[in-house]
C-alpha cells in the first residue's frame, strides 16, 4: 500500500487535503482490505481535523482517497494550526501496514475590516476638550474572535498632543458587525479654584453715616418727618445689597502642569489586531476610512 503527499501540503483552517491511496496484491492475494486513517499531533489539548477514507474497503489491485477536513474559525471548534501526523491504515486478515503522512494547518490569518462608521464630533474642540467617534469592526466569513483597536500613529508630531483611547477594549466580535467608541482627549488649562473675596460689607458701611443721619432727623421731627426718614433710611439699606455684588471678585484660578495641546488638525491611524496578532485586512490601505482626524484651537478661558 502506498499513500500520495497530501494536496495540498498546508492548509487554512477551513479547508480540505486529499491523498490518494494504492493498494496492489503480493503472493497472489485476493481479499479485501479496510482502509482507514488517525490523526494525531504532538501538541496536547489540540482541536484535530478530521480524516476519512473513501471507500474503507478494497481489493487490490484498487485504490481509495483520504480526506483531511479542517474546521474555521466560523465553528464552535475551529481546528488549531500546527503541524500534524496523518497515519493511513490498511488492515487484511494476515497483514497490516501503515503509512505515516505529514499535514499543517496554517495560522489563522485577519478575517475582518475596520471602517470609520462615524467620524469623530465635535470636529474642532479648544485645548482641553475631546470629541468621539464611532468605529466599526466587520468580520469575513462569519469570523469570531476579539480585536484590539489602537491609534498606531498620529500627526503632525507635537510634544504634547491628543491621545485617544477605545471602549470597549477589547472589542468581542461573534461573526456580526461589532462597534466601539473612539475617544479623543486633549491637554488644556486645569482649574484650581475660584478665587471669591467678597466685599460686600464695604457697601454697608457706605449706609451708616445716611442712617445715623437719618436718626438725627427722625428724633428732631414729628410723626410725618419719622415716617419719611424711616422710608428714606430703608431705601438706603437697599441700595446698600444692590452695591454688594459689584464690590465682590470671582476671577477662576487655572494651571497648566503639563502645558496645553498646540492648536493644529491632528490625523489619527487606527490599527486592529486580534489575539492571534493579525491585524485587520485593510490595515493600511489607502482610503479603507482607517483615518480619523480633529481640529484643536487655543484654550478658552
Amino acid at each position: 500500500m502506498t499513500a500520495a503527499p497530501f494536496n495540498p501540503v498546508a492548509v487554512d483552517p477551513g479547508e480540505d487535503s486529499a491523498s490518494i491511496i494504492q493498494l496492489v496484491p503480493e503472493n497472489g492475494f485476493t481479499g479485501s482490505v479496510a482502509l482507514s486513517c488517525a490523526v494525531t499531533s504532538d501538541t496536547p489539548g489540540v482541536n484535530l481535523p478530521a480524516c476519512t477514507v473513501s471507500p474503507s474497503s478494497v481489493k487490490p489491485s484498487g485504490g481509495a482517497t483520504a480526506t483531511i477536513t479542517t474546521s474555521s474559525t466560523v465553528s464552535a471548534t475551529p481546528t488549531t494550526p500546527g503541524l500534524y501526523t496523518v497515519t493511513i491504515t490498511g488492515t487484511s486478515p494476515d497483514t497490516t501496514v501503515s503509512v505515516p503522512l505529514a499535514l499543517s494547518v496554517l495560522p489563522v490569518t485577519s478575517q475582518f475590516t475596520i471602517t470609520v462608521a462615524t467620524p469623530v464630533a465635535p470636529s474642532s474642540v479648544p485645548a482641553g476638550s475631546g470629541g468621539e467617534g464611532t468605529i466599526n469592526i466587520n468580520p469575513i466569513n462569519g469570523y469570531i474572535g476579539s480585536v484590539t483597536l489602537s491609534c498606531s500613529s498620529i500627526t503632525p508630531l507635537v510634544t504634547l498632543p491628543p491621545v485617544c483611547s477605545f471602549s470597549p477594549q477589547p472589542v468581542p466580535v461573534n461573526g456580526t458587525v461589532s462597534t466601539a467608541t473612539i475617544t479623543i482627549n486633549t491637554a488644556g488649562p486645569v482649574i484650581t479654584g475660584r478665587a471669591a473675596h467678597p466685599r460686600g460689607f464695604y457697601a454697608l458701611w457706605l449706609s451708616f453715616p445716611m442712617l445715623t443721619l437719618a436718626g438725627f432727623g427722625a428724633a428732631l421731627g414729628g410723626r410725618r418727618s419719622r415716617k419719611a426718614w424711616g422710608l428714606f433710611g430703608l431705601f438706603v439699606i437697599s441700595g446698600s445689597f444692590l452695591l454688594m455684588p459689584a464690590c465682590g471678585n470671582s476671577k477662576v484660578n487655572t494651571t497648566e502642569p503639563n502645558g496645553v495641546t498646540p492648536p493644529n488638525t491632528y490625523s489619527f491611524t487606527i490599527l486592529g489586531v486580534d489575539a492571534a496578532g493579525n491585524a485587520s485586512s485593510n490595515s493600511g490601505t489607502a482610503g479603507s476610512g482607517l483615518s480619523v482626524s480633529m481640529g484643536v484651537t487655543a484654550p478658552t478661558n
